[in-house]
């Protein structure tokens, strides 16, 4: 009789240590059997910490079983950017701390407690630890998500930071939370839209430029997305000092895309969350006109010179057509080609072809510019212009001698008639 107890007691030890075996691991929160009816918690679920303030985080067993819990394993997952761990404080002898670890690097905390029989929340004393941390100069939002390890699967969970009442209420338990660090600094953007025009199976529209700024204290996390396939925006997240600013570079890909108008939003996620729109227009290419060109307002600046000194000839191209056209603008002077310029003109748009020229010989030079005619002069010299014509200086002097040599004939006739 004896030895069949004994027998029955072997199988109902093997069969319990079997189904906590097969029991898998589970995030926390799941439902057990009264046998492992064991909680870890951490306390509370959420808390807002300025820069560089010290705050902790405490961890709880409660077992109100009639067992101990040799092992009760959990890890906790943390974002280092916003915040790290200093150290880790055990906490009273009512606990035993099997386990205290943490890495800043890859932001894990891990504990593993051991629980005495009948511990239970009516007991304000079931602290494991409390884990030590420095918040940093960087406003964001970390998770701290709680992980279950090992040992038997808890009852119900909970994640909280500097708390007093250790597991005082069992209902509506959380098994993350939440550290909010520091006032989210306001970001400004310029502009505050972007409209994009095309010609369908045409060359993509030229990249548009968003700044973004902080204007508040501290560092600044953001964010971009954009909820279209033809729009991206380069880079699509950061960080910014206070006063600092940063050019997001938005393109639009129109490959593919048939004619007409489309819209999509730039979201920038920082404080508050910005909404840009964006709109994109494409000009069926059946519809669009070729370019057409035209000159006008012929400029000859001085009209009045002295040998070698230049003269500025210009013209004024302009396209009212809806291709970009090329147009090729020759200088004549005096009937002979003195120079030419070809000039790229978008639709809608107009352009200035500017030409130099000097001349040394002094006279009157003819300008013949894209159907346009003027003239200036060159004064101060004499001689032959072009290897023909006189200069105006020239036939002046020409007019200034023969009036004084008539003037001296008369004279010289005139005294000879006397004499006689």
């Amino acid at each position: 009789m004896i030895k069949a107890r004994k027998f029955v007691s072997i199988v109902i030890v093997l069969a319990v240590c079997l189904g906590l075996t097969l029991v898998p691991t589970a995030l926390p929160g799941g439902v057990v059997s009264a046998s492992s009816n064991v909680t870890i918690g951490v306390q509370p679920p959420t808390t807002n910490v300025d820069f560089s303030e010290a705050f902790s985080i405490t961890v709880e067993v409660d077992n109100p079983d009639a067992v101990r819990i040799s092992t009760a394993a959990a890890r906790l997952n943390f974002n280092t950017t916003y915040f790290s761990v200093t150290s880790i404080t055990a906490g009273p002898t009512l606990t035993t701390v099997l386990l205290n670890t943490y890495d800043n690097v890859a932001g894990t905390i891990d504990f593993d407690a051991g629980c005495p029989p009948g511990v239970n929340t009516t007991d304000t004393s079931i602290l494991v630890c409390t884990i030590n941390c420095l918040s940093k100069s960087v406003f964001g939002v970390s998770t701290v998500d709680f992980v279950y390890l090992g040992g038997p699967p808890p009852r119900q969970t909970k994640v909280e930071f500097g708390a007093t009442d250790y597991l005082g209420g069992n209902t509506g338990l959380m098994n993350s939370g939440t550290v909010i660090v520091g006032e989210p600094p306001p970001v400004y953007v310029s502009p505050d839209s972007l409209a994009f025009n095309a010609i369908e199976a045409g060359e993509n529209p030229p990249d548009q430029a968003i700044e973004l700024c902080n204007s508040g204290a501290g560092a600044l996390s953001w964010s971009l997305t954009d909820n279209a396939g033809w729009l991206s925006g380069t880079p699509t997240g950061g960080s910014l000092g206070e006063d600092e600013c940063e050019d997001v570079t938005v393109s639009v890909d129109v490959t593919g895309m048939e004619a007409g108008d489309y819209s999509a939003t730039i979201t920038i996620t920082g404080s508050p969350v910005l909404e840009i729109p964006v709109s994109l227009h494409i000009e069926s290419a059946t519809s669009v006109e070729p370019a057409n060109l035209s000159a006008s307002a012929l400029s000859i600046s001085p009209q009045q010179v002295e040998p070698g000194q230049e003269v500025t000839i210009s013209i004024n191209v302009a396209n009212t057509g809806g291709e970009t056209g090329s147009y090729n603008a020759v200088l004549y002077i005096n009937e002979v080609v003195e120079d030419s310029q070809s000039v790229s003109v978008a639709a809608g748009a107009s352009e200035n072809v500017i030409f130099t020229v000097s001349k040394s010989q002094a006279g009157g030079y003819d300008v013949s510019l894209a159907g346009q005619s003027g003239q200036f002069e060159v004064v101060g010299g004499g001689g032959w212009v072009g290897g023909g014509g006189l200069g105006t200086g020239g036939i002046i002097a020409i007019v200034v001698a023969v009036i004084v040599l008539i003037v001296a004939l008369f004279f010289i006739l005139r005294g000879r008639r006397r004499e006689t």
